[in-house]
């Protein structure tokens, strides 16, 4: 009898220890809240660093864009973006074993936050695609286009478009000249001491408050920003001009410095407004 009870003994001692081995002592409450925690902190790494891969992906590809941009300079400021944002990348490790460890993983895990990263590479992102939106809108504009564009500033009056018999420069759709070119006068300028003060806008030309002119490309545009700056400081100054895509944006030699800094301005945001 005393060996079947000694047997019996043996059989459930291992038994217990198999039991053991095989399924480990029960988690602690600690541990187990320990292990949510982690848990909780691994999930949200992961989530937002989907949403992080996804922006530095459409950032790295739009880098590589061939579109124009009203301002290329947005491309090498999303490029840091994208670096930046992918130097920011942590590697998340695996659960520890030991309740120290784990405890003390999760508390570094809790400060990694990529959301500021995304939101940089986002709005880069945006800041590019909105320039090449802007430089599509002065990238060979049709005359009505100008002209809908200048009639939205206050300091625009009177507003034309030269044609092939009444073009002043006799440029119009010539080789390397200009595809539109539209006037306009201002009241910031004092039309009764213009030279050709009861002239039509044309007659007046950029002396009554400027123009744009449209050409084919932005090399013919700058060719002939180029040869007026010739002219800057003379008695032959025609005002200021600015290439922005194909077109040169001028101002009358009559305003001021700030002034024409001013309408210059205008003009640009007008011509390059999204909606």
């Amino acid at each position: 009898m005393k060996r079947k009870i000694l047997a019996a003994l043996s059989i459930a001692v291992v038994f217990t220890l198999m039991s053991v081995s095989l399924f480990g002592c029960a988690d602690s409450d600690e541990m187990k809240q320990a292990k949510a925690d982690f848990t909780t902190q691994t999930e949200r790494i992961s989530s937002q660093e989907a949403d992080l891969d996804a922006a530095i992906s459409e950032g790295d590809e739009l880098s590589a864009t061939d579109d124009k941009l009203l301002d290329p300079s947005l491309i090498p400021a999303l490029e840091t973006a994208v670096s930046e944002a992918k130097a920011a990348k942590v590697e998340v490790p695996s659960m520890p074993s030991k309740l120290d460890d784990i405890t003390a993983k999760t508390e570094e895990l809790a400060v990694v936050d990529y959301t500021d990263e995304t939101k940089a590479v986002a709005d880069a992102i945006a800041a590019v695609q909105d320039s090449i939106s802007k430089y599509k809108l002065v990238d060979q504009p049709t005359e009505g286009f100008v002209i809908e564009r200048l009639g939205r500033i206050s300091d625009v009056s009177d507003i034309a478009a030269v044609t092939e018999d009444n073009d002043p420069n006799g440029q119009l759709n010539k080789s390397g000249g200009y595809t539109a070119t539209v006037y306009f006068t201002s009241p910031l300028v004092d039309q009764s001491k213009l030279y050709k003060a009861e002239g039509s806008v044309i007659d007046k030309g950029t002396e009554g408050g400027g123009a744009v002119e449209v050409y084919r490309t932005p090399e013919e545009a700058q060719k002939r920003c180029d040869y007026l700056a010739n002219f800057d400081g003379s008695v032959f100054s025609s005002g200021s001009h600015k290439v922005i895509g194909t077109c040169l944006v001028r101002t009358s030699d009559k305003l001021t410095a700030s002034q024409q800094n001013v309408l210059e301005a205008e003009m640009v945001d007008a011509l390059t407004q999204l909606s």
